[in-house]
């Protein structure tokens, strides 16, 4: 069992980006904004392979999403501390979202 979980909803804030790495895997990155209503809080999505070609067609700007991962850490140059992003292990659309 992991320590580092996280399970949140928001909003799909600009198009998804699909790169290939140069062993040919797949990476999707995309931000969401998970924050309360008044508040913004966008956090950065990755995921890799298979599922990064699954979740591309179902993400789009406006679209609620819900994402299970972890959270990792990326150094930064700059000493004031490090960018977080959530590694996705499932990306959902929420169907049962507000029109």
């Amino acid at each position: 069992m992991t320590r580092n979980r996280i399970e949140l909803e928001g909003t799909v804030v600009e198009p998804p980006e699909i790169r290939t790495t140069p062993a040919g895997t797949p990476v999707l990155r995309f931000s969401v904004d998970c924050g309360a209503p008044g508040e913004e809080l966008r956090l950065a999505i990755v995921t890799v392979g298979e599922p990064a070609l699954a979740a591309k067609p179902k993400l789009e700007p406006g679209r609620q999403v819900r994402v299970i991962g972890r959270m990792r850490a990326l150094k930064s140059k700059m000493k004031t501390g490090a960018t977080i992003e959530v590694v996705a292990e499932s990306i959902e659309r929420n169907e049962q979202e507000k029109r």
